[in-house]
């Protein structure tokens, strides 16, 4: 008597249109989390809940006539005498605008 063989219970792969994308999707999850990357849904709301940078104000006491100069500039170089003052103090910040400090000057 021969023995029937049992056919083996292979799996068919799912042939619907979006499998290969799903697939696409969880792998580059798996990358992200091996990574220890955040998920594109968390970065995204990451984002999204980030407040854009307000500018800081400043008081500054000086005389009349150093803010006559400083609009005097401004306007030769054709921008608001404030536009001026903020890229002036931001130079001075970075370290792009050298100050001489000296006594008597």
């Amino acid at each position: 008597m021969k023995t029937k063989r049992k056919k083996p219970n292979y799996v068919e792969e799912p042939t619907g249109e979006g499998w290969a994308f799903d697939q696409g999707k969880a792998l580059t999850r798996a990358q992200q989390r091996a990574l220890g990357l955040p998920s594109a849904s968390s970065a995204a709301k990451m984002t999204i809940s980030r407040k854009p940078a307000r500018p800081a104000r400043i008081n500054i006491r000086t005389t009349h006539e150093t803010i006559a100069g400083l609009r005097a500039r401004a306007e030769e170089a054709g921008l608001p005498y404030q536009t001026l003052a903020a890229s002036v103090l931001h130079m001075v910040a970075r370290g792009d605008l050298k100050l001489s400090l000296a006594p008597g000057h």
